[in-house]
């Protein structure tokens, strides 16, 4: 992809951010609250993007992973995921067979 072709998609990215932004928030208060996780799950998937990880990858699963292999920064980075998802959630991810 050429540099003109990203920054064409860069664009679009940013015009249509705030827009899914204000739509997840509309859906987790009002709406459909699978469709806001699923957002959710999308902008963590590009979290993990930004990162060096896989696109189709949360940043849990990525971190549970990176602690099973015991990677120094996963053990400073889990507790502070666990403490917002609950003890164990990267963990729980990393080895959840239906998201491999």
């Amino acid at each position: 992809m050429t540099r003109l072709r990203l920054f064409a998609l860069w664009f679009l990215c940013a015009m249509v951010t705030p827009i899914l932004i204000v739509a997840m928030l509309v859906q987790a208060v009002l709406g459909s609250t699978t469709r806001a996780q699923s957002m959710a799950v999308a902008l963590d998937e590009c979290g993990n993007s930004l990162f060096g990880g896989d696109a189709q990858e949360t940043i849990s699963r990525r971190t549970g992973l990176a602690l099973i292999a015991g990677k120094r920064w996963a053990k400073i980075v889990a507790p502070l995921i666990d403490c917002v998802f609950g003890q164990g959630h990267c963990l729980a991810n990393a080895t959840d067979k239906s998201t491999i």
